[in-house]
């Protein structure tokens, strides 16, 4: 194409884009909602990735090392770097928890923590504490105060306190955040010298691998076991670090998901335009046959179209890349990685442009391939090649609309299936979104419908304080449950047990193979009689110590590949940092339940006498009808307020911790759904706008040959209706059958059986509202429209 005729296309498009300046606002509009939504997945999904991997560089943890251990580990060639430390204690008060540690600085490095005030401690009295930690008397703290400490030393398991004089203020990854509960300090090497049983102590390190990004996440994970193995250090002195290893590298579910949302963003952009396009290109079917008569190519009439969606991409893109950096440097919570977020933002911005490219191919070779002839021949509507049965049926604006949308087929079938695929989305996931039950997850920790749950605090479990550890402490006593007993309208305390064991002869990558042995509850067995599979369930009221219950479909077991049936016999090593103890059962019974990860089962009375310390791990409070929840919780925390290794629940604040969680995701998902929606509605709003200006010249002969006004709306309401309301049925019918099978499906996953089918009303209710709201807006605007033009004008 010479220079001269390629000026002339130019100008000829932008005269187009000039004269229909309604469809290109339409086209504008979803070219800068799709860069808007790649750029926010693209940059929003890079900085989540990034922040989450900042919040530690090390890749893994080796515990329990001498001195000996840790020179040898300084010279393996593989590590970039190494950071000491050793847990001190804890303190609790209240809601408040303070972990006392002490790091040296290559270790505050690998930890992206540091001393923004002060200095770090160097005296056997000094500290280093976050400025976000409270004392009892709200008193904020500051460099120079005194601060008294009572904690559980972790080398002693007693309790001391210890004075000691502020020298520099704490940031961790985690300063800032309002709702945690955990704080940290760090203490001098002085402090863990002086102290007798401290200083005795191994530590522990963190690890940083040279040019980790170069691995895999899998090469990663077995470089750290290899070097374990060559150092000598047991596999279960060996954390990897899952958050920064995982992080490394997408895994291949996240790049999955971030592919899928694109290609529907992609899918329905390029649907809109295809279709805006394509109905724009059959109004000007005359023009272009006068282009081609005048002398124009067909590759120029395609470059022609080309021009135009070039152009409005130009303008319309960088708008929706900008506003798409802006979401999502808020939704980063203002954390975000400038120079890649924008490179990202450009790809954003090349990938909305390549489907803007795409969804015009069709419609430039359909434009490109109008002749002279088929341009002065048109008729705007699919020509049906199929002889047509003669009929004398009367004519009524029902048929009529029938008719115009089954001459303009294609027209009528893309925007049918792009309202279609927008309600089958909306439906679906709203069928998932309303089959998820926080009441029946919260029933997880509260099996016997109790109000309160008093528990070992999981938020104490370290590389050196497992859970038998806390067990040993005894604080789960019987002194403290008939305390609960006596408080006014508590009926009952149900004591469950739980304890980890290691399964005798299995070894794996990561140690020992860890199982939890649980007690048969003395309450609700009919459950347990409907899952029993094979064999019989012991007596609950049992003492005998020869047999165990087996759950066959436990993911434990499957993780360790390890598979017992009905009378097999099987040997657990049971212990904690003083004692140890071995016991052989026989497999008496098979209670398969994928939903319960606890492997093994055994009687109360077992329980008690097969571990060496106190097996308990709750104590379920069950509260008499209508009971005062208020003054019995205050009561219960009264109790374990100084009892450091307790915590308590409360069935009411779970389920709303619950629907919390699940009403932050619903709105998310709903959120995406609204602007996957829009690109539909523009679609729709088009169609209607273009199908009364392409036919404004019919439509005024209708009405000079007797057909009313309101016969006219009528048949012009009937059209949208027939668009609007049959994609509401078809996506009400496969949506919700979509959604039946996804959360059947993910319903029968371990883990998952608080997810139950239920007919989303509430979902459906939304849709069929903003349904009715668009077939109303679509009304009104049709009549408005048919109203400000006379016969006449319509006419000419």
């Amino acid at each position: 194409m010479s220079i001269q005729n390629k000026t002339v296309m130019i100008r000829i498009a932008k005269a187009n884009l000039k004269a229909e300046k309604t469809k290109n606002y339409f086209i504008g509009s979803v070219i800068a909602l799709a860069a808007f939504l790649l750029t926010v997945v693209m940059t929003f999904g890079y900085n989540s990735f990034t922040n989450l991997q900042n919040e530690s560089n090390f890749q893994a943890l080796f515990y329990n090392l001498n001195n000996n251990e840790i020179s040898r580990l300084k010279e393996i060639e593989e590590i970039n770097k190494i950071g000491l430390y050793k847990e001190i204690g804890r303190e609790k008060k209240e809601e408040r928890l303070l972990s006392i540690l002490y790091t040296d600085p290559a270790m505050m490095d690998l930890s992206n923590a540091n001393i923004v005030l002060g200095k770090f401690p160097t005296k056997e009295n000094e500290i280093a504490i976050e400025k976000d930690f409270q004392l009892s008397d709200d008193r904020s703290l500051g460099l120079g105060d005194s601060i008294s400490l009572q904690f559980r030393n972790n080398a002693s398991k007693e309790f001391q306190t210890s004075q000691f004089v502020i020298t520099g203020i704490l940031q961790t990854t985690a300063s800032g955040n309002e709702n945690r509960i955990g704080y940290n300090a760090l203490v001098s090497s002085a402090f863990v010298e002086a102290d007798p049983f401290l200083s005795k102590e191994d530590y522990s390190a963190a690890i940083s691998i040279n040019n980790s990004s170069s691995y895999s996440n899998e090469e990663l994970k077995s470089k750290i076991k290899e070097i374990g193995q060559r150092m000598g250090i047991p596999e279960r002195n060996i954390q990897i670090n899952n958050v920064n290893v995982d992080s490394n590298n997408l895994s291949g579910s996240t790049v999955i998901t971030i592919l899928s949302i694109m290609l529907i963003i992609v899918l329905a952009c390029w649907l809109v335009i295809y279709n805006i396009f394509y109905i724009s290109i059959t109004k000007r079917i005359k023009q272009y046959g006068q282009l081609r008569a005048i002398g124009a190519t067909k590759k120029q009439i395609k470059q022609l179209v080309l021009y135009e969606g070039k152009n409005l991409s130009r303008k319309y893109i960088p708008i929706g890349v900008i506003f798409g950096c802006l979401m999502s440097w808020i939704l980063s919570g203002f954390l975000w990685n400038a120079a890649p977020s924008f490179s990202l933002a450009f790809l954003a911005g090349l990938l909305t442009k390549v489907t803007v490219r795409a969804s015009l191919n069709a419609p430039s070779k359909f434009a490109s391939r109008i002749s002279p002839i088929t341009a002065i021949r048109h008729v705007d509507a699919d020509v049906n090649t199929k002889k047509e049965k003669r009929n004398s049926k009367r004519l009524t604006p029902f048929s009529l609309a029938a008719l115009n949308l089954s001459r303009s087929r294609k027209k009528t079938v893309l925007t049918l299936l792009s309202l279609f695929l927008s309600g089958t989305l909306f439906v679906s996931l709203g069928t998932l979104l309303n089959s998820v039950d926080p009441i029946s997850k919260a029933e997880k920790y509260f099996p016997n419908h109790g109000q309160f749950d008093i528990q070992i605090n999981n938020d104490l479990y370290s590389e050196t304080t497992s859970l038998s550890d806390l067990q040993t402490e005894g604080q789960l006593s019987t002194s403290l449950k008939n305390k609960i007993l006596a408080i006014n309208e508590v009926e009952d305390v149900i004591e469950h047990q739980y304890i980890e064991a290691a399964i005798e002869g299995i070894k794996t990558d990561d140690g020992a193979a860890i199982v939890s042995i649980e007690n048969i509850p003395t309450l609700n067995n009919e459950r347990w009689s409907s899952h029993l599979a094979e064999g019989k369930i012991p007596d609950v009221d049992s003492s005998d110590a020869s047999y165990i219950l087996l759950n066959s479909a436990s993911s434990n077991l499957d993780y360790y590949g390890a598979h017992y049936a009905v009378g097999d016999h099987i040997s657990f090593i049971i212990a904690n940092d003083q004692e140890k103890a071995k016991h052989d059962f026989e497999i008496i019974g098979d209670i398969p339940d994928k939903n319960s990860g606890t492997s093994f089962y055994l009687p109360p009375k077992v329980m008690q006498t097969t571990a060496p310390f106190n097996s308990n791990k709750s104590y379920e409070v069950i509260t008499m009808d209508k009971a005062n929840e208020e003054l019995i919780k205050s009561e219960l925390e009264g109790m374990i307020l100084n009892e450091d290794t307790l915590k308590l629940l409360s069935f009411s604040e779970v389920v709303e911790s619950n629907r919390i969680a699940f009403r932050t995701i619903t709105i998310s998902v709903y959120s995406f759904m609204v602007f996957i929606a829009v690109f539909s509605m523009i679609n729709l709003l088009n169609t209607i706008i273009t199908t009364i200006s392409a036919r404004k010249g019919e439509l005024g002969l209708m009405q000079a040959i007797g057909m009313g006004r309101k016969q006219l709306m009528a048949m012009l309401t009937y059209e949208t209706g027939f668009l609007v309301v049959g994609s509401f049925t078809m996506a009400l019918v496969t949506g919700n059958l979509m959604g039946y099978m996804i959360s059947k499906s993910a319903g029968n996953m371990g883990g998952l059986s608080y997810i139950q089918y239920q007919f989303p009303w509430s979902a459906i209710f939304l849709y069929f509202l903003v349904i009715l709201l668009v077939q109303t807006g679509m009304v009104q605007f049709v009549r408005r429209t048919i109203s400000k033009q006379s016969i006449i004008e319509q006419l000419n």
